[in-house]
């Protein structure tokens, strides 16, 4: 099994779809990693809480799952896994989080609440502002898109669940608990009408015949599907799956198990934790952007903090703002003056490397002038760089679309990825990771940034794509 190529998309259970919800689990999972953190349950008290069928079996095991993701009970996802995954993936999130200085995790929590909370207070004035500032009027919406104005109040939800997490804590950092975190705010987010709204909207945009109508439907297909036992040994089991609500092909019909520390899981999964071990340790939050694998600099941690309480006091300003001119002028303070200075100088206190010494997706900084040779600094100012490799200058898309980039590369040599993506930010293990780019998912909506490249005998196996 390798990793789901575009985490915590809602999934529609199709014909010979049965699989597909397993892969699934292991998408959502990786989310889980990525922002929220674990519970550990003995088995009993876990069966007691969860009810129905027995941990210990093959098919017990698979049912409990089922229905806990029906239940909105994620953490069952990690109480899934065996205790070897478990602490692999607490380990990498604690030790990502030592590399992160505390007081600038703190400050950055700060900005992102009081974001929030301007978005929440502010809904009116913020609406009105964007309004005059693209030169549309008349109207609720005044030209801006409906998906914005009609979930406005359900994405500020869902930033409030997240931005309240313990999991963002410098604490929790020290003694990451993943399943505790998955089962209060993952638990929130996918009981919130916020998340059943979203993730019914993009069921509706699949358009596919053979795919539940809402979350409420896929819901019950879940808890309907019935596992058989065909045939079993202490670490190996074979299931049947089946289903009155939708069908399953014989392919998908049948499941491999095995056992690894106590946990049945499907032989598929189980091949795939390592892998997926691997991508949370690039997906870390806080780790890779405030510190990644070494401390942050004294220069680092004196920009980022300087740039942090610039942000501050320009936020504080836009939330006393009571008219809309006064809140263009309130962003234009941010934009400008010295916060744009400091935002274009972080290129430079953390090392650049985003071709043309702008932030990555955004491009190049300010301080290039024209005949600076590539990699002057002007003091003060960002650095300029070589331009960008062809692939970042594309837009790539997913799930349809012209530039395909998770058809066209697969099998495409290590030379050919460096040709026209150059080198990756990051390399770990197989995975090449590039960030900054421009992908379109033109199934689910949205613009993706993060493709990781899995390389395997000189080629790529696998493209990954994140937001």
């Amino acid at each position: 099994m390798t990793p789901h190529a575009q985490f915590g998309a809602p999934v529609a259970a199709k014909s010979g779809g049965a699989k597909k919800i397993i892969f699934i689990l292991i998408g959502v999972l990786a989310i889980g990693g990525i922002g929220f953190a674990g519970y550990k349950y003995v088995p009993g008290l876990w069966a007691k809480y969860m009810g129905g069928g027995d941990i210990n079996t093959p098919d017990g095991a698979l049912k409990r799952v089922f229905n806990g993701l029906a239940d909105n009970k994620p953490e069952v996802l990690w109480e899934a896994l065996p205790a070897k995954h478990q602490k692999l993936i607490n380990d990498e999130i604690k030790k990502s989080s030592a590399n992160v200085d505390p007081e600038i995790q703190k400050k950055v929590v700060e900005v992102l609440k009081k974001t929030t909370g301007i978005l929440k207070n502010k809904k009116a004035l913020l609406l009105e502002t964007v309004r005059k500032m693209t030169g549309q009027g008349g109207g609720e919406g005044g030209g801006i898109p409906p998906e914005i104005t009609e979930n406005w109040d359900g994405i500020v939800s869902l930033l409030e669940i997240v931005v309240n997490s313990k999991a963002l804590t410098p604490e929790w950092g020290k003694n990451p608990d993943v399943g505790a975190v998955l089962k209060e705010d993952g638990g929130k987010l996918m009981s919130s009408a916020a998340f059943e709204k979203f993730a019914n909207l993009a069921i509706a945009e699949a358009d596919n015949a053979d795919a539940p109508k809402s979350m409420a439907e896929l819901r019950t297909w879940l808890k309907g599907i019935e596992v058989t036992v065909v045939s079993s040994t202490e670490t190996t089991a074979k299931l049947k799956l089946s289903s009155a609500d939708f069908k399953i092909s014989e392919e998908a019909a049948e499941l491999d198990m095995v056992k690894i520390e106590g946990r049945w899981l499907p032989k598929e999964v189980a091949e795939g934790l390592d892998q997926l071990v691997e991508i949370i340790k690039q997906t870390v939050p806080m780790g890779q952007q405030l510190g990644g694998d070494t401390q942050m600099t004294d220069q680092q941690k004196t920009m980022l903090s300087n740039f942090l309480s610039t942000l501050d006091k320009a936020l504080d300003t836009i939330n006393a703002a009571t008219t809309s001119d006064d809140l263009l002028a309130a962003v234009g303070q941010m934009m400008g003056g010295v916060l744009g200075q400091q935002f274009a100088g972080l290129g430079e206190a953390f090392g650049g490397g985003t071709g043309g010494g702008g932030i990555p997706g955004i491009g190049p900084g300010p301080g290039i002038r024209p005949g600076t040779n590539p990699g002057t600094i002007i003091p003060g100012l960002a650095p300029t760089g070589p331009p960008k490799p062809p692939g970042y200058k594309t837009e790539w898309s997913v799930g349809g679309g012209k530039y395909k980039i998770d058809e066209i590369y697969p099998g495409k040599t290590e030379a050919i990825i460096t040709q026209v993506f150059g080198e990756p930010a990051q390399k770990q293990g197989e995975y090449w990771t590039y960030r900054g780019l421009k992908v379109r998912n033109m199934r689910l909506g949205g613009t993706y940034t993060t493709v990781i490249f899995q390389m395997q005998n000189g080629k790529v196996a696998q493209v990954i794509v994140q937001p």
